[in-house]
């Protein structure tokens, strides 16, 4: 059976969270409902598949065994698991597992921080030390972005299984129209909806956004709707005034309505567009073209 552990599941807000409610689920569709293994969140959202919380990473290897499973995929960004992104609970779970017998397998949605700021300068030694460590004891290792693949086969052996496996959109598709969405924003047809989805995402480039929104500007037809996590808040350049909807932080459904009557999704990183970023996924499931960086 396989087991999989996230420090934190649905309803802690979270990338990685809703991707592991998302990959149990779809594991579950193919026949395989795996163990979901989680320090906080609320096991009721994986039912009927066992999910187990409180578990800290040291915790690991007993509960898989009390559950039968044979292989635990860790979800991986080191800042999961400590505050600096350096855990010894982590390294010490992970040997546990080993000498218990549970095979593990890694998710890699981020390896470590580069060299690009004075305190990374300090934590960035031990992350690559952590991400090797895991990588060598890792029978199977996956990851969205082809670049961390590059970097994981650094670390890993020839036995050990490398794969790029897209995240995807880990919100569902939305199945009300276009034109009920549209009507729910009070968009008419004259109007071109540019939407800017959860902008406190890590590594979402701000700049890109204020250029855009600068440009623009002399449009009388544009509307921006800033919705999802950190689009309430107050960014330098981005837009504002009566040509804005700000919607903050919403469910679900929301989003994915929202989402179906944009005309444009903005969506640049730091990092370029890759399959890690689910609010350009979850665009491009609904069909809506998108902007991106690189």
């Amino acid at each position: 059976m396989i087991g999989i552990y996230c420090p934190d599941v649905p309803p802690i807000p979270g990338g990685v969270s809703d991707h592991t409610l998302v990959l149990a689920r779809s594991l579950s569709a193919f026949g395989v409902p795996p163990v979901v293994l989680a320090l906080r969140g609320d096991p009721a959202l994986f039912a009927p598949m066992t999910c187990v919380t409180g578990l800290k990473p040291t915790d690991i290897a007993d509960a898989a065994r009390a559950h039968g499973v044979s292989t635990v995929a860790i979800q991986y960004v080191p800042f999961l698991f400590a505050r600096r992104g350096v855990s010894p609970a982590l390294v010490l779970g992970i040997r546990r597992m080993a000498r218990a017998g549970v095979g593990l397998a890694v998710i890699i949605h981020e390896p470590f921080v580069p060299f690009t700021r004075l305190p990374w300068l300090i934590t960035g030694f031990p992350q690559r030390w952590q991400f090797g460590y895991l990588m060598r004891r890792a029978s199977h290792v996956y990851t969205p972005v082809p670049q961390f693949a590059d970097i994981a086969r650094r670390y890993t052996g020839s036995g050990t299984t490398v794969a790029v496996a897209p995240v995807g959109a880990t919100l569902p598709v939305s199945p009300v129209s276009r034109e009920e969405a549209r009507q729910s924003l009070g968009l008419d047809d004259g109007t071109v909806a540019i939407g800017i989805f959860s902008p406190a995402a890590s590594g979402f480039a701000h700049d890109w956004i204020a250029a855009a929104v600068a440009r623009l500007a002399p449009r009388t037809d544009v509307v921006w709707v800033r919705f999802g996590f950190g689009s309430d808040r107050a960014l330098p350049g981005y837009p504002t005034g009566g040509n804005v909807r700000v919607l903050g932080e919403i469910d679900p459904a929301t989003a994915g309505r929202v989402m179906r009557a944009l005309d444009l999704a903005a969506a640049p990183y730091v990092d370029g567009l890759t399959l890690r970023r689910t609010g350009a996924m979850l665009a491009l499931a609904h069909g809506v073209p998108t902007v991106s960086s690189t």
